[in-house]
């Protein structure tokens, strides 16, 4: 109880360069130590202040302070099981034969919908989540997904046709399920995102593959009986190259 590791780092959307690329194993240790994970803002937003002290070394914009819990409350700390990622040279002799398998990449982006309103997303590189026992989405399924594909052109461009399509219909499955909206401008946002950050796995131009995305919005706060809803939800979008 009380422990002092952090969940696996995150990062805010931008282009600051990743903890996990530096070099020096001191920093790494550092950054297992520090109980505040880095993150970066959304292009256009003010960055929140950096925390100080002996960890100097890691100060990145959106860098906080851990949670301050109150004396009768408890604060445990999870680690995820081990994982391999996938490399650009595991798929180098199979882009016409991939399959379609989850394979752990660069990362998944990630929104929360809390107190009225979504936050400025995430880019998170571990492929699992910290979620309460009682979620709505674990216990009555409250959960929607949307499928689409980006494809690598002849001209070196990525494309994808309509995910504003996509956000629309995600949109009508939340008002049915009585969840929060995802926003069409952040739907985009975070399906673009997802893969530009992944855009090494989309199967290069003449091969028979894209890169599949998965947008996912979900109950992830409690929920017992179907009311009162969830006060927490999460909206992913995770990309494999198929």
């Amino acid at each position: 109880r009380a422990a002092q590791t952090p969940p696996a780092p995150t990062k805010m959307f931008g282009r600051l360069p990743r903890v996990a690329a530096a070099a020096s194993g001191r920093v790494l240790a550092r950054q297992v130590a520090c109980r505040s994970a880095a993150s970066r803002t959304l292009p256009g937003k003010a960055a929140a202040t950096s925390v100080t002290s002996k960890f100097s070394d890691l100060e990145l914009a959106g860098m906080g302070p851990p949670p301050n819990p109150r004396p009768d409350e408890e604060v445990y700390s999870f680690l995820t099981p081990s994982f391999r990622k996938t490399t650009v040279d595991d798929l180098a002799d199979k882009w016409d034969s991939l399959g379609f398998q989850i394979r752990p990449l660069n990362g998944h982006v990630k929104y929360t919908h809390s107190n009225g309103s979504w936050d400025m997303g995430q880019f998170v590189p571990a492929p699992y989540i910290l979620l309460h026992i009682n979620s709505g989405a674990l216990h009555y399924g409250v959960s929607c997904f949307e499928g689409l594909k980006a494809f690598a052109c002849k001209d070196g461009m990525i494309r994808m046709m309509n995910p504003a399509l996509n956000a629309a219909r995600m949109q009508k499955g939340a008002i049915k399920l009585r969840m929060p909206q995802v926003p069409t401008e952040m739907f985009v946002r975070g399906v673009r995102e997802a893969v530009e950050q992944n855009a090494e796995f989309v199967p290069p131009y003449g091969n028979n593959a894209s890169m599949y995305i998965r947008p996912l919005l979900f109950a992830s706060g409690p929920m017992l009986g179907l009311a009162p809803l969830a006060e927490e939800y999460t909206f992913f979008v995770t990309v494999l190259p198929a």
